[in-house]
């Protein structure tokens, strides 16, 4: 029988151990009244295909921890890219600028037992060349599709996070996220005019849908449908044209033209259009 391994092996290795974590945020966070230990590893991986060849194909992997202290209205952060525990008791050190809260500690958050995506990885479970080879498909797929198509580029993205969460009162949350994305862009070309389609997909899932043909045929189609459209499209008239507005954007035009520039930090700071023109008419 397998049993499956427990992705919080990437969190918790070396000198750090779940009950280390939960020990050193509760000694940390002693006189705060919330807060807590963010712990998170994160491997990804994208492939470019470009000009009918693999352009770049990158891996990387980075972890790393988030220490949060809340004391009354005043909140103290520490972070590093090393999990271990001299490094969160560092990290600790943080929390010695809060003073002492007075309140008592803020009750968890609601758990729940929903589970909305896998927490297998879908970095390791399809093979380097299989994704070399589905960027390869999908350029000449497209490239068949229609005579004018010039230029064919297809990305292929996947990263999987491990997360845990560490309070004071004892409380882990753990979550595992899984993310895959595929885009195609297609650059069509007719009587010496060039235009382009772009369509992308992707989700919290594995590889797998991503790998069905149907799946990234229908992008192929999209994205040169946009290609196409865009090489018959004509000029947007341009100008001085007139305009009606209606209730409740017009205020967000507005806001957008000259709220900023009226913001006290703008004009107390001088760096406002508007710095220094109290009693002056805005034309």
């Amino acid at each position: 029988m397998n049993i499956p391994a427990d992705p919080r092996r990437f969190l918790y290795r070396n000198d750090l151990a779940p009950e280390d974590a939960q020990r050193l945020t509760a000694e940390a966070l002693k006189g705060c009244d919330d807060g807590e230990l963010y712990l998170q590893y994160t491997g990804a991986e994208s492939f470019t295909f470009d000009d009918g060849r693999l352009k770049t194909a990158d891996f990387n992997t980075h972890a790393g921890f988030g220490l949060r202290g809340v004391s009354g209205e005043t909140t103290a952060f520490a972070h590093a890219n090393e999990i271990s525990e001299g490094a969160i008791r560092r990290a600790a050190e943080t929390m010695a600028v809060l003073d002492p809260s007075k309140a008592p500690p803020a009750a968890p958050p609601r758990r729940t037992n929903a589970s909305l995506y896998t927490d297998a990885d879908p970095l390791s479970l399809i093979p380097f060349a299989e994704k070399v080879s589905l960027c390869q498909q999908i350029d000449a797929a497209a490239r068949a599709r229609d005579p004018r198509v010039a230029q064919v580029s297809v990305s292929l993205a996947g990263s999987w996070s491990v997360i845990d969460i560490v309070r004071a009162d004892g409380f882990v949350a753990h979550d595992v996220r899984p993310l895959v994305r595929l885009n195609v862009q297609i650059v069509v070309e007719q009587n010496g005019r060039r235009e382009s389609g772009y369509h992308g997909l992707g989700g919290r899932y594995l590889y797998d849908d991503l790998f069905q043909p149907e799946t990234w045929n229908r992008a192929i189609d999209i994205a040169l449908a946009q290609a196409l459209v865009n090489l018959d499209s004509v000029a947007a008239p341009a100008g001085e044209m007139t305009v009606v507005l209606g209730p409740g954007w017009p205020g967000v035009l507005l806001h957008e033209a000259i709220g900023h520039g009226l913001l006290g930090d703008f004009n107390r700071e001088g760096t406002s259009a508007f710095s220094g023109r109290i009693g002056d008419r805005v034309p």
